[in-house]
């Protein structure tokens, strides 16, 4: 495991493999404890907000 490039719960890397389908599909049915068929369909929802304010990050 000291060979990985980047560790999975690092965010640009979640981010990364949670835009391929069949990963994302397999991570969910494994967190909600689902056979990986009974999930249909799965949306990603824009995480980039506008900054509302020159403070915001």
């Amino acid at each position: 495991m000291d060979n990985f490039l980047m560790k999975p719960k690092i965010d640009f890397a979640f981010k990364e493999l949670m835009t391929d389908a069949e990963i994302r599909i397999g991570f969910l049915s494994a967190v909600l404890n689902l056979k990986p068929q009974e999930i249909k369909h799965t949306d990603i929802l824009n995480t980039y907000l506008k900054k509302e304010h020159e403070d915001d990050k």
